[in-house]
C-alpha cells in the first residue's frame, strides 16, 4: 500500500505524555487519525490509525485497521512498516508472520498500559 496522506506525533491518541513511551509531537488542529491508502489493486481504502509501534531496532510499524461507521467487537488490524523513499514517508504491509507477531505483541502491551494509565486518572 501507498502512502496517501502524511501523519506526524502519537497516533494513539495520548492527550498527554504520562509515560506512555510514545514521542510526542504537536498534532495540528485539523489531525484525522483517518488516512487514505491504495491497494496493490489501485483502489482508495480509508484505515483509522489505532497506533504507532517502535521495536528495539529502532523500525516503526503503524498498526492501522480499515475505517467504518460500525462498532466491532473484533478488529482486524493491518501492520505497516514506516519506510522513508527518497524523502518520503511510505508504508509497506508486513508479510513476515514472525515479525508481525512481535509488532502485534508489542502493540497489544502498549494498548493494555494505556488503559492501566487511563484507569489510575
Amino acid at each position: 500500500m501507498d502512502k496517501e496522506q502524511e501523519v506526524n506525533g502519537c497516533a494513539s491518541g495520548c492527550a498527554g505524555c504520562s509515560g506512555c513511551g510514545h514521542e510526542h509531537m504537536e498534532l495540528p488542529d485539523d489531525f484525522s487519525p483517518i488516512i487514505t491508502l491504495t491497494d496493490e489493486d489501485g483502489k482508495d481504502v480509508e484505515f483509522e490509525i489505532l497506533d504507532v509501534v517502535v521495536m528495539d531496532d529502532e523500525k516503526e510499524y503503524l498498526i492501522v485497521a480499515e475505517a467504518t461507521e460500525e462498532e466491532k467487537e473484533d478488529v482486524e488490524v493491518v501492520i505497516l512498516e514506516i519506510k522513508e523513499e527518497d524523502g518520503e514517508e511510505v508504508y509497506d504491509t508486513v508479510t513476515d508472520e514472525e515479525v508481525g507477531k512481535k509488532v502485534f505483541d508489542k502493540f497489544v502491551e502498549q494498548q493494555k498500559e494505556l488503559a492501566a494509565q487511563e484507569d489510575e486518572e
